[in-house]
């Protein structure tokens, strides 16, 4: 079975569709999205209405989904993050804010776990270092934990005694999944990556070829950042999807 793993969609409409569309191509019908799907971009809604409506999804709860829930953590938040949020939570349909308060901050399935940060603290930790996969190793469920947050596509893989780090710089990437090492896996940001790349990021995890894809494509951010203008979204927000910052 093939599983389309995303995250970090950020209210990206035009980013979103490219990622669905591949999905689409692929045949995939089986989904783990990681979080956050609102915030930063300026069509939160229309994400959360298009991710909610996959036929087999496993969606978890991200800091910026958090705040739907929970207004009050949005201190953690710097201020261009808050003009977005905000901007984006009050243009919610109820159904999406609803959607969202149903989510759970951990979902385990067949084999792997989701989170948007760690295990320890699922949603506002943010997963980077080999000693964070030690101190979680006995969190998790399953071979694999996914996980967001970071904007950065990675894995991690080892064992309780030793593992490494490494940051995916290729737009096409496939990870072979040994059954001796346990995997901590982020597939980038659908909307906004952080790694100086502005394509989109997304996987595909392959559980019959015991395999994970990473994946970036480009796509046209111009009407994104137009709708970002006119909503009166921080001019950094705007540049950054350019800059892959």
């Amino acid at each position: 079975m093939k599983i389309g793993v995303f995250s970090d969609v950020h209210g990206n409409l035009e980013a979103l569709n490219v990622c669905l569309d591949f999905y689409q191509k692929e045949g995939i019908k089986n989904f783990i999205n990681c979080g956050d799907m609102i915030g930063y971009g300026p069509d939160s809604d229309a994400c959360v209405k298009k991710i909610a409506a996959l036929p087999h999804v496993y969606s978890v709860v991200g800091n910026h989904d958090a705040a739907v829930v929970d207004p009050d953590i949005e201190f953690l938040f710097n201020y261009d993050a808050k003009v977005a949020l905000d901007t984006g939570r009050a243009l919610l349909s109820f159904k999406s804010a609803k959607y969202i308060s149903s989510l759970e901050e951990s979902v385990t399935g067949a084999h792997f776990t989701a989170v948007h940060g760690t295990p320890k603290n699922p949603v506002l930790e943010y997963f980077s270092s080999v000693q964070q996969f030690y101190d979680n190793y006995d969190l998790w469920q399953g071979d694999i934990c996914f996980v967001g947050h970071t904007h950065l596509p990675f894995y991690i893989k080892g064992t309780k005694q030793k593992a490494e780090i490494v940051l995916n710089k290729k737009d096409d990437f496939t990870l072979p999944l040994y059954d001796k090492y346990r995997y901590i896996i982020n597939p980038g940001s659908v909307g906004k990556p952080r790694d100086n790349n502005p394509k989109t990021a997304f996987g595909i995890w392959d559980t019959t070829q015991k395999t994970f894809r990473f994946l970036r494509l480009p796509y046209d951010f111009r009407p994104t950042q137009e709708k970002m203008r006119i909503a009166g979204h921080p001019s950094f927000l705007i540049d950054s999807l350019a800059l892959g910052l």
